[in-house]
């Protein structure tokens, strides 16, 4: 999976580095540049393409780098875990690829059908402002198969509605967008309403904790150590890394870690 993620990368580089010189021909042939600025503007556009095109060769790289290395599946569920290692992926829109601490993947968090309008607008924002768009989320075992869904919708404020397999809607998770730039505030509530979990994340550059009303710890977010090993494919340290409270109920625990995965997927890196 690592592979295919530079893979996703160096295509999509390369497209958008062609795509932006066809356009920088196209304007010199349909009006010919004849003034320093014209040409200032061109020259501007090409180092953007040329940009782009080191990135698709950079990926090109990395895809080879690591192309043959193995990196294993854990066979517990993203569920059953007590933790969990997030790692932002290379696409469109958002991704989250799952791993244990031991480095065994577990899962990803992706798009389930996007419409093929919306991927032009994927290239001018920001993933705060991708997440945005009406497009629903999966969260997937290391086998590809669905464990939950979420979608979000309104504008002053984030409402993201968590869905098991079935369709049936397990609670949600509502987000107070614009009130602070510095800091993430928010409810997670279960199915009939009733708020479980209150969320205030002063930012992601240092560690924090969730606590529900009674002062119980439910997860606590930190930058921490990755398997030595996989540091030709990841960093061994400085990762994303939550702990999760072991013996919430099932229902709390999905709609934990759908909170977690909107979380993440909604921060630009």
């Amino acid at each position: 999976m690592i592979a295919s993620m530079y893979q996703r990368r160096m295509k999509a580089a390369f497209i958008i580095s062609i795509v932006i010189f066809l356009i920088a021909v196209g304007v010199i042939l349909i009006d010919w540049p004849d003034s320093s600025d014209d040409w200032l503007t061109i020259f501007s556009i090409g180092m953007v393409g040329l940009f782009m095109g080191t990135i698709a060769f950079s990926s090109r790289k990395k895809y080879i780098d690591v192309k043959d290395i193995h990196i294993p599946r854990g066979s517990t569920s993203v569920m059953e875990l007590d933790h969990l290692v997030l790692k932002k992926d290379v696409g469109f829109f958002p991704r989250l690829l799952l791993f244990e601490k031991q480095g065994r993947f577990i899962g990803t968090v992706k798009p389930l059908k996007i419409p093929y309008l919306l991927y032009p607008v994927s290239l001018v924002l920001r993933d705060s402002l991708i997440m945005m768009l009406p497009i629903s989320y999966g969260v997937f075992s290391n086998d590809d198969s669905v464990m939950l869904t979420l979608k979000r919708r309104g504008i002053k404020q984030s409402t993201v509605t968590v869905k098991d397999t079935q369709g049936e809607r397990l609670g949600e998770y509502v987000q107070k967008d614009f009130k602070s730039l510095v800091k993430v505030q928010g409810e997670l509530r279960d199915a009939s309403g009733e708020i479980i979990l209150p969320v205030e994340i002063k930012g992601f550059s240092g560690d924090f904790t969730l606590k529900d009303k009674e002062g119980r710890q439910w997860a606590h977010f930190y930058n921490g150590y990755f398997p030595h090993e996989y540091t030709k494919v990841f960093r061994d340290v400085g990762n994303d890394i939550v702990d999760l409270k072991d013996d919430l109920p099932e229902n709390h625990k999905i709609l934990l870690v759908a909170m977690i995965s909107y979380v993440f997927l909604e921060r630009s890196q």
